[in-house]
């Protein structure tokens, strides 16, 4: 074979490595990033490791909840399953006034093996936010 040849097929072969170890980075972006009524909410899921003395939830989300608006208040939620296969949103933290907060929680994956979803919701009070009316909603990619 010619030198120029082999050459090419060397950097081909590079190249193919390359975008072989960076597939799987990119599949494993588990970051999510809300934004609704002058509020955000923005972090990472895990997924947790479990052993049979000590058994975890194999999900935990962490990340932070902001508030730029006044007379405001803001709710990051996630999703449970509910009675009847259907969902139910717990709340994780609340913001009333302007600032930042964190939060954080563990979860088992929803009925279907999927990762829990997370919401961002605003209303006048914590009761109304809680309603899901003015919301921005995450839904992780499905995993294999």
């Amino acid at each position: 074979m010619k030198k120029s040849t082999i050459s090419a097929l060397g950097v081909l072969a590079g190249v193919g490595a390359v975008l072989a170890m960076g597939a799987p980075a990119a599949a494993a972006d588990h970051t999510f990033d809300l934004a609704t009524g002058g509020a955000a909410a923005y972090g990472t899921y895990d997924r947790m490791m479990s052993i049979p003395e000590r058994p975890v939830p194999p999900i935990r989300v962490q990340g932070t909840l902001a508030l730029n608006g006044r007379n405001r208040c803001a709710v990051v939620q996630i999703a449970a399953n509910g009675p009847a296969d259907g969902i139910e949103w717990r709340t994780l933290n609340s913001l009333c006034q302007p600032g930042k907060t964190n939060f954080s929680a563990a979860s088992d994956y929803l009925w279907g093996g999927f990762e829990p979803g997370l919401r961002l919701c605003v209303g006048a009070t914590v009761q109304r936010a809680e309603q899901g009316r003015d919301c921005d909603v995450h839904t992780p990619a499905a995993t294999s």
